[in-house]
């Protein structure tokens, strides 16, 4: 059975507890985008939400990285990239790991780094659990520690255009689940600042809600 579940979402100058450091980021190579040349601008075009870009679900393999679409109203793939395993340290913190460990594991995770037009970056991780029970908890744990960080980003190749950002301090947060997946997306300004969170935030949602509504059921 397919339920959506909790979606919640944090913001502010968080900092890292020392205790459970950062994943380290992960590098990518850019995806390649070729536009259509009569297509409109991005902007004004919403996602093709009704026909899910994915294979349909396998209840034995992760959800495949076509979830992630080239374009998504007016925001743009850079790079995206699968583990078969999501508990490993490239991936997410220690406190997940053992969350996910402890529950009934998952069978992998698609990373994917989404830039707008002013070249804020937005990071996506989505994770297939073995058991759809799991991810009200694990969403439950995820925003009550909203100044810890779970998961990895993706660092921009050089050649994207964007600039390298530092991890901690500057990013809001927002989770949600949808079947077997769990869905953590983080929003960082282009210039990094610590300042206008809650605009921010509302610039995440609706690449998470597009994102989440195109898992296939």
């Amino acid at each position: 059975m397919t339920a959506v579940l909790v979606v919640a979402a944090g913001a502010g100058a968080y900092l890292l507890q020392t205790s459970d450091p950062d994943p380290a980021p992960v590098a990518a190579p850019p995806v390649p985008v070729t536009p259509a040349p009569t297509a409109p601008s991005p902007r004004t075009v919403p996602p093709p939400l009704d026909t899910p870009a994915a294979a349909p679900n396998d209840p034995a393999s992760p959800i495949p990285l076509s979830v992630f679409p080239a374009q998504v109203q007016g925001y743009s793939l850079v790079s995206n990239v699968a583990f078969p395993a999501c508990t490993g340290a490239n991936t997410v913190a220690p406190s997940l790991a053992g969350m996910i460990t402890q529950g009934h594991g998952c069978l992998g995770a698609g990373l994917a780094l989404y830039r707008d037009a002013e070249g804020n970056q937005y990071n996506l991780a989505l994770f297939t659990m073995k058991d759809q029970g799991d991810i009200p908890h694990l969403i439950t744990f995820l925003a009550s520690n909203p100044e810890s960080f779970q998961v990895a980003v993706q660092l921009p190749s050089k050649d994207s255009g964007l600039s390298r950002l530092a991890a901690a301090g500057n990013r809001v947060q927002a989770f949600s689940g949808l079947g077997r997946a769990l869905l953590v997306g983080q929003a960082q300004w282009s210039d990094g600042r610590v300042a206008d969170f809650d605009e921010l935030s509302a610039q995440l949602s609706p690449l998470t809600d597009a994102i989440i509504r195109n898992v296939p059921a």
